[in-house]
């Protein structure tokens, strides 16, 4: 590999890094379609639409964090608060992605996944 190559790798590793990081913090986005259909992942839907594979890694009632391989099309994490405030994170594409949410001023989690757009 030439020295071009090797940066070319370099910034899209920390560009993939950054955005995982902006996702794991749970950030909405505005340009976010989410009227698209919403999967639980307490209801053990993982493995149907766009997201192949979903690990929890963290829950505690008010905040989750978890590793999703989104295998097509776009989907976005998705967290549901008792007091009725929704939080959508960006729609992403195929690939690897650490996603997170919370109900911090808003309750507690009543349901969490990910929703497709």
């Amino acid at each position: 590999m030439d020295n071009v190559t090797i940066r070319r790798i370099a910034v899209a590793a920390g560009a993939v890094a950054l955005t995982g990081g902006v996702l794991l913090a749970g950030a909405g986005s505005a340009s976010a379609d989410t009227k698209g259909k919403h999967h639980s992942a307490i209801g053990g839907e993982v493995g149907t639409s766009h997201v192949a594979r979903w690990t929890t890694t963290y829950y505690d009632g008010v905040a989750w964090n978890a590793t999703v391989f989104v295998d097509y099309g776009r989907s976005g994490a998705w967290t549901k608060c008792s007091d009725g405030h929704e939080t959508h994170g960006p729609l992403v594409g195929p690939g690897t992605w650490l996603w997170g949410g919370d109900c911090y001023n808003h309750g507690r989690i009543v349901n969490y996944g990910w929703y497709d757009g």
